[in-house]
């Protein structure tokens, strides 16, 4: 695969959901609550591939997209056909604009960004709007989502309303932290 065009979107499934901040556990690796959604997210993902999902996109935030790339790439073992497909929203000081990219996200990043399948940016630098724009591509290529929203404002429940709206089958984590 070469190009988004190339996309089978029925294949496919993305990922959205909060930085680290508004994660169990806060994103830490050993924290009780990041593993139980870990495995959660494990075993979400092996059911999609088992349905025929072989395409996963995620949007390349420090967080949920990180964590659930890193799932990914440790099920590629069992389930080499499987892509990942990294859609970042801008190239241009990418890691410097939000607080959330500690040295810890942004070395996790970069593991991702060095065994993803194909990377791609909406845009050469950011622009008002990025985000959301970023999303939207995200869903165009997706026919279900995978995400970890607490029910709150912002880009992971922007995603949500319109996968809701778009009659696409969501999974969302949090729903088993209740």
């Amino acid at each position: 695969m070469n190009t988004l065009n190339e996309i089978d979107s029925a294949h496919t499934l993305c990922f959205s959901g909060h930085r680290p901040k508004r994660l169990p556990g806060k994103g830490e690796l050993n924290a009780p609550e990041t593993k139980k959604l870990t495995a959660i997210l494990r075993q979400e993902l092996v059911a999609a591939v088992e349905r025929g999902k072989t395409t996963i996109v995620h949007g390349c935030m420090c967080g949920f997209d990180i964590l659930a790339s890193e799932q990914v790439i440790a099920l590629k073992e069992q389930y080499p056909h499987i892509q990942l497909i990294s859609i970042a929203p801008y190239k241009t000081d990418f890691f410097k604009r939000e607080k959330c990219w500690t040295p810890e996200w942004i070395q996790r990043a970069q593991k991702v960004f060095q065994q993803h399948d194909m990377g791609v940016k909406v845009a050469e630098q950011y622009c008002s709007g990025i985000y959301y724009k970023r999303n939207r591509l995200l869903l165009a290529y997706s026919s279900e989502l995978i995400c970890y929203w607490d029910g709150g404002k912002g880009g992971t429940g922007y995603t949500v309303h319109r996968v809701f709206e778009q009659g696409k089958p969501i999974f969302n984590i949090a729903d088993c932290f209740q």
